[in-house]
C-alpha cells in the first residue's frame, strides 16, 4: 500500500486497501486513524481497550503496530472540545438524514471507492439548529464528552460554540448568525471528518496507554444497551426541548442522598415549559393522559424545582450546596383551607450568618427557582435566621427564627371560587418521550413585568396597577405546634397575570389586521385543531393566561449550602393545627387534582369529538 496516493485529507486512497486486513473503509463502521502513518483502521481489527462507540469521533490518538517499536497498538481518548463534540454530531445528524433518504439496505454505497456519491448527496444542504443538536449530545454525552464536565448551562456553552467558530461551522444565514441559527459543516464532506490529533504534535509511547485484548465484541455499545443505559446515574442539565437532568452530588450532601435518587432521568421545568409524566389514555382522542406520580402521592416536585436542588428517593427530603434554591410541591390549592409541616433537619437559625438556612412557605407557578421563597411577589416565605416573614424580599418581623430539630407547620385559607362563571381548564399540552419515559410538555406561566415591579425597591407607591386580590385568604405558621400569627392577609389572586392577557390581545389584533379574515379564522381554527390531534402540534410564542388545572398556592421549600428539609403532607402530622377548623392535609389535595385531571380528560374527549364532526 506504499505506492497508493491519498486525497488531501489522508482520509481516502486510491487503492480504496486500508488497515491490517487491506479491505475498503466503510462510513457506517468506526475506523481509526494511526497518527503516524495516517493510515485507517476497522475497528474490529484492533485490540485497543475502551475503543470509541460513535461515528466520526475525533478526540483520540491512535498508533498502530506498524508504527510502534513494541509492535503493541495504543490508544488514548483526549479531552473532548466544544468544536469537536459539535462537529461529531453534525456529521452523525447528516448522516441519519442521507440514509433516511437513501436507505443503508447497500453497504458498498457507503464504502471509499464510491466516495464521489457524497457530492450527489449534497451534505452541505443539512442544516441543524442546538434543538437538533443538544438532545443528540446529551443522550451521548459519555460517548462524546470525554473527560469533560457536565455543568448547568453546558448547552449554552456548546451554542457560543456554534456561534464562534466560524473555520468550523457555516450559518444558513451569515448575516443574523447567532447561536440560535441553523448550522452546517464548513467541510461537510463526511469523508474528511478526521481525529484532532493530526492537528497536534502528541504521540501517546507505548507505555502511556497500552492496549489489551478486547473482552467483548464492539456491537455491545454502550447505546446499544438499554439496561446499561438504565444503569447509569444521569448527569446535568438541560436543553429547551429535551432537557437533561442535574444530578446533585456533592460531597456535602448528606448520605440520604444516594446516587440515583430521584433527581435522575426527568426534564426540568424552565425555558418557559414544565413537563409532568403522562401514560397512554383509553380515551381515544386524548390519547394520553397525566401518570400518577411513581413516588407516590403528594410530594416534592422532581421536575419543578432548581436543577441544584437534590431530592431523596422518596420525594420528602431536599437539600443544596449551593445559594438559595427553591423547589415546589408537585400539586397546588385553589381554595378552601390546607395545612403541611416542614421537618428542619439541618439549619443554623439564627447561630450562623453564613451556615445552611431555610426559607419556607407558599408559592406560585410563576415563583423564581433560583431565589428563596419571598424572593418576588409570587410568593411568601418565613426566614429562619431572624424568623422575618418576606414577600417582594422585604423582610417584616414575625415570629421566632428556627434551626435544627424544629418542625414548622404551613396553613394556608384561601376563599372558595365563583361557580357563577365556571370554566373548564384550558390545558394545551404535548406528549414527548425522554429517557424512556413519556411526558407531557405545556407552556410554563410567564412573570409579568408588573408582578415583577412590585420587587423593585424603587418603585413608586402610586402606581398605576395594583394586583387582584383573594379578600379573606390568609397565612398562619406554627412552630412546633405553636401558633406564630397570622404570617400575611389577602394573598395576590393566583389568576392575576398583569397586563400579560392585554399585551397578548393587543398583538393578535395587530397580527389580525394584516392577514384578511379568512386567513384569521383558518390560522385560529388550525391552532385549535392541532391541540386537539389532528394536527402537527408546535407552540406559539404566547404563554398561557388561562388555568389550566395548575394554577394555586404551592408548599415550596428554599435551601441554602447544605440546609436539609423533609416534608410531610400528611395525613397524619407531629402537631395539627388544633386551633383551625375544616382543614385539610395536603396529601388529600393530591388524590383531588387527579380526579380533576380525569374529569378534564372526558371534557376534552366530548370537545375533540364533537369538532371533529
Amino acid at each position: 500500500m506504499g505506492d497508493a496516493l491519498w486525497n488531501e485529507t489522508h482520509t481516502i486512497q486510491s487503492k480504496h486497501k486500508y488497515c491490517y486486513c487491506g479491505r475498503d473503509r466503510n462510513l457506517l463502521q468506526i475506523t481509526l486513524q494511526c497518527r503516524s502513518c495516517r493510515n485507517w483502521f476497522h475497528l474490529e481489527c484492533t485490540t485497543i481497550a475502551s475503543p470509541p462507540d460513535l461515528l466520526f469521533t475525533t478526540n483520540y490518538i491512535f498508533v498502530c503496530r506498524n508504527c510502534n517499536n513494541s509492535h503493541v497498538e495504543t490508544y488514548e481518548r483526549t479531552t473532548a472540545g466544544w468544536k469537536e463534540i459539535c462537529a461529531t454530531t453534525i456529521a452523525n445528524l447528516i448522516l441519519e438524514e442521507i440514509i433516511c433518504r437513501i436507505g443503508n439496505e447497500n453497504e458498498e454505497l457507503f464504502e471509499s471507492k464510491n466516495a464521489a456519491l457524497m457530492q450527489e448527496w449534497h451534505p452541505e444542504q443539512y442544516y441543524f439548529n442546538k434543538k437538533e443538536i443538544i438532545p443528540f449530545v446529551d443522550k451521548h454525552w459519555r460517548s462524546l464528552c470525554t473527560e469533560r464536565a457536565r455543568t448547568t448551562t453546558w448547552w449554552a456553552t456548546l451554542g457560543s460554540c456554534l456561534y464562534s467558530s466560524k473555520d468550523t461551522f457555516i450559518a444558513r444565514d451569515e448575516r443574523q448568525r447567532s447561536a440560535a441559527s441553523d448550522f452546517r459543516l464548513a467541510d461537510p464532506s463526511l469523508w474528511h471528518v478526521r481525529p484532532t490529533s493530526q492537528l497536534s504534535g502528541k504521540v501517546p509511547t507505548s507505555t502511556s496507554s497500552s492496549s489489551t485484548p478486547r473482552r467483548e465484541k464492539r456491537n455491545s455499545s454502550p447505546q446499544g444497551d438499554p439496561k446499561w443505559r438504565s444503569n447509569t446515574p444521569a448527569t446535568n442539565t438541560p436543553s429547551p426541548r429535551s432537557s437533561s437532568p442535574v444530578p446533585f452530588t456533592p460531597n456535602t450532601v448528606p448520605a440520604v442522598f444516594p446516587p440515583g435518587t430521584a433527581n435522575t432521568d426527568h426534564p426540568f421545568n424552565r425555558f418557559g415549559f414544565k413537563y409532568s409524566p403522562c401514560e397512554p389514555s383509553i380515551l381515544p382522542l386524548v390519547a394520553y393522559q397525566q401518570a400518577e406520580n411513581s413516588l407516590g402521592g403528594c410530594t416534592i416536585s422532581i421536575p419543578d424545582k432548581s436543577s441544584y436542588v437534590s431530592v431523596t428517593k422518596d420525594g420528602l427530603t431536599v437539600t443544596t450546596d449551593k445559594g438559595f434554591r427553591m423547589c415546589r410541591a408537585n400539586v397546588g390549592v385553589k381554595e378552601g383551607n390546607w395545612f403541611w409541616e416542614a421537618r428542619i433537619q439541618t439549619a443554623a437559625g439564627a447561630s450562623d450568618s453564613d451556615g445552611p438556612h431555610v426559607r419556607i412557605g407558599w408559592a406560585r407557578r410563576e415563583a423564581c427557582l433560583n431565589a428563596p421563597v419571598g424572593y418576588d411577589g409570587y410568593g411568601y416565605g418565613y426566614r429562619d435566621k431572624t424568623g422575618d416573614k418576606v414577600f417582594c424580599s422585604r423582610p417584616e418581623k414575625y415570629g421566632e427564627p428556627f434551626e435544627s430539630g424544629d418542625v414548622i407547620g404551613l396553613f394556608i385559607s384561601l376563599p372558595p371560587k365563583s361557580k357563577e362563571h365556571f370554566k373548564s381548564a384550558s390545558r394545551r399540552r404535548i406528549p414527548i418521550a425522554y429517557k424512556e419515559h413519556l411526558w407531557f410538555e405545556e407552556k410554563d406561566y410567564r412573570p409579568s413585568k408588573e408582578m415583577e415591579a412590585l420587587a423593585d425597591p424603587y418603585r413608586k407607591e402610586k402606581e398605576d396597577y395594583e394586583p387582584k386580590i383573594l379578600p379573606g385568604s390568609y397565612i398562619t405558621v406554627y412552630k412546633n405546634g405553636i401558633n406564630q400569627g397570622v404570617m400575611f392577609t389577602d394573598l395576590i389572586d393566583f389568576e392575576d397575570f398583569g397586563r400579560l392577557p392585554e399585551s397578548i390581545m393587543a398583538k393578535r389584533a395587530k397580527k389580525k389586521r394584516k392577514l384578511s379574515k379568512k386567513e384569521y379564522t383558518n390560522n385560529v381554527q388550525r391552532k385549535e385543531d392541532e391541540f386537539d390531534g389532528i394536527g402537527h402540534q408546535h407552540w406559539t410564542e404566547d404563554p398561557p393566561v388561562e388555568d389550566d388545572g395548575t394554577l394555586g398556592y404551592y408548599p415550596a421549600i428554599s435551601v441554602f449550602k447544605g440546609a436539609v428539609v423533609t416534608c410531610n403532607f400528611g395525613p397524619q402530622f407531629q402537631y395539627p393545627p388544633l386551633d383551625q377548623s375544616d382543614w385539610k392535609p395536603l396529601s388529600q389535595r393530591y388524590s383531588d387534582y387527579m380526579a380533576e385531571e380525569c374529569m378534564w380528560d372526558l371534557l376534552d374527549e366530548v370537545s375533540r369529538s364533537l369538532r371533529k364532526k
